[in-house]
């Protein structure tokens, strides 16, 4: 539920430093996983994009 109202924010507004320390207490709290962090920080898409051919 809290991740789906993150992302929703981040859909509308962009990553506003404002959410990105609210994502950052969530995680460093337990409300969301790892691997929900790093989607909703944009972690790792750069690499990605880097490594397909």
């Amino acid at each position: 539920m809290l991740y789906k109202t993150l992302k929703k924010l981040k859909e509308r507004n962009g990553l506003t430093d404002d959410l990105k320390t609210k994502i950052d207490i969530f995680f460093a709290t337990g409300r969301i996983t790892e691997d929900q962090y790093n989607e909703l920080m944009d972690v790792g898409k750069g690499m990605l994009e880097e490594t397909v051919y």
